[in-house]
């Protein structure tokens, strides 16, 4: 039985809790890819994607319909993240956590779909090498811009949805994209001109 958020939501609210699993289904996928790309790392995007849908549920009532439910649970997503990097803050320098990506390992790409199965051997091999200096170069971006580049040009929000997401103004917003585009022209710059080389 498949609706519009708008019409689950409302179901949900009148009691039928079941179809809350529709809103789970229908958004999993992009939560998760979400979630990855601002943690690097896929069993803390597993869980903060979890997370981001219990507490969706647990605050349904709140959601007040102004935004689409997806830009909604975004924000959620992009709290559960900011928890994560408080919780690896404080963990001490010298742990060794099982199954967790090296900060420092540039070949952890955020990009799970680069190859083109019409490429060639060659083309995917640069594909995939494109996608690590890339990941990298946004890993390395203050926070906020790597947030405002990520759900804008990787995950397709518009602008004011990426606002919305992130509680600021447009404008600071079109900020963090602008300097983040030109933190990576620099970062990739050295990568490109080997390429061309």
């Amino acid at each position: 039985m498949a609706g519009s958020d708008t019409e689950i939501i409302r179901a949900v609210l009148a009691g039928d809790v079941d179809r809350y699993a529709e809103l789970v289904d229908k958004h999993q996928g992009a939560a998760l890819r979400l979630a990855f790309s601002l943690l690097g790392n896929y069993e803390d995007a597993k869980d903060a994607s979890q997370n981001a849908f219990v507490s969706a549920f647990r605050g349904l009532c709140r959601f007040r319909g102004d935004a689409k439910f997806s830009t909604w649970l975004y924000r959620i997503i992009l709290n559960e993240c900011k928890d994560v990097y408080k919780w690896r803050a404080r963990q001490p320098l010298a742990m060794v956590r099982v199954g967790e990506a090296d900060p420092d390992d540039e070949t952890a790409s955020l990009f799970v779909d680069v190859d083109d199965p019409r490429a060639g051997p060659g083309d995917q091999l640069a594909n995939r090498e494109l996608a690590q200096h890339l990941s990298a170069a946004i890993r390395a971006l203050p926070m906020k811009q790597q947030t405002a580049f990520l759900l804008h040009h990787v995950h397709g929000l518009s602008l004011e949805e990426t606002a919305s997401v992130m509680h600021c103004r447009l404008g600071t917003v079109k900020s963090h994209v602008f300097r983040a585009t030109e933190h990576l022209q620099v970062l990739l710059r050295p990568w490109m001109a080997q390429e061309r080389g």
